[in-house]
């Protein structure tokens, strides 16, 4: 018991000091609120009571929405009893629920909005999702490669451009359990005749790709990265895109990095990085 209120005591003051810190960037309409002592404040005061301090294990415990025994940047911005969507870090007040347009999207939104609730590994936040929806689209991609597949949440948010694109995603993953768990996603959210997943070893199987990528989306063992790149690259078309996922937390591996910003070919951003981060290359025409 003594051990867990030492691990309180210096957890509310690493919620104080991230707020000082923070205060030091002002925003229009006030300082930016740190999430964390947004939890654990709930007299709204600014600060952290002996009370609230005691109530603060409970709290974050119930912060861990999925029940994985972690809590999550995700779960952070999205506590308990919390807005189903994420505010992004920094733009709260901006970022608002994506909006469907037809009955077909509110089914696919409405079940990756169920799929959160349930078994779940390694999957992309909300913002990052919308973010591959958006680019998908964009481009106008026909033929999506995507390499880890987990339990589908990326894979249904490529669907939500792909049903207007007339295209196709094409996902790897080695994991058994997580493929079952995928399909049943992708069937519940009516997206399961736009998806083909591949199952074995990535490094192996991708090598079964012959026809022009227009996007491609990395998101699987981060030492890898640049091995699944050199082998899809001369696939990916001119104008295409390869999305990475994880360029901030884990840290981007010096072998991926190197290949996207160090060759002539490729224009590469880094973006969404108050979270996971995705690495947006372009392929030069």
């Amino acid at each position: 018991m003594k051990r867990l209120s030492l691990a309180i005591a210096a957890l509310a003051a690493m919620v104080l000091l991230l707020q000082h810190s923070s205060a030091q960037q002002p925003r229009r309409g006030g300082w930016p609120p740190n999430p964390l002592l947004r939890v654990f404040d709930t007299d709204g005061d600014g600060s952290l009571s002996s009370r609230e301090i005691d109530d603060a294990s409970t709290k974050l415990r119930a912060l861990d929405a999925n029940n994985d025994g972690k809590v999550t940047a995700d779960e952070i911005h999205r506590p308990a009893g919390g807005p189903r969507w994420p505010e992004a870090a920094g733009h709260g007040d901006l970022q608002k629920p994506p909006l469907p347009k037809d009955e077909g999207e509110k089914k696919i939104l409405d079940a990756l909005e169920e799929e959160r609730s349930g078994p779940r590994y390694a999957n992309v936040s909300p913002s990052d999702g919308r973010l591959l929806r958006q680019l998908t689209e964009a481009v106008d991609a026909k033929r999506v490669v995507e390499i880890g597949t987990s339990t589908g949440e990326s894979g249904i948010w490529f669907a939500l451009a792909l049903r207007k694109t007339g295209g196709h995603l094409y996902t790897h993953d080695i994991d058994p359990g997580r493929i079952k768990v995928a399909r049943e996603n992708f069937k519940k959210a009516g997206v399961d005749d736009l998806i083909t997943i591949i199952e074995g070893d990535a490094h192996e199987t991708v090598k079964q790709h012959t026809e022009p990528i227009d996007v491609l989306f990395i998101d699987a063992d981060k030492p890898g990265y640049a091995d699944y790149l050199a082998k899809l690259l001369p696939l990916v078309r001119p104008g295409g895109l390869i999305l990475a996922h994880n360029m901030r937390r884990p840290p981007v591996h010096p072998s991926y990095l190197e290949a996207i910003t160090t060759n002539p070919d490729l224009d590469t951003s880094f973006v969404l990085m108050e979270g996971a981060g995705i690495g947006v290359t372009l392929k030069k025409r």
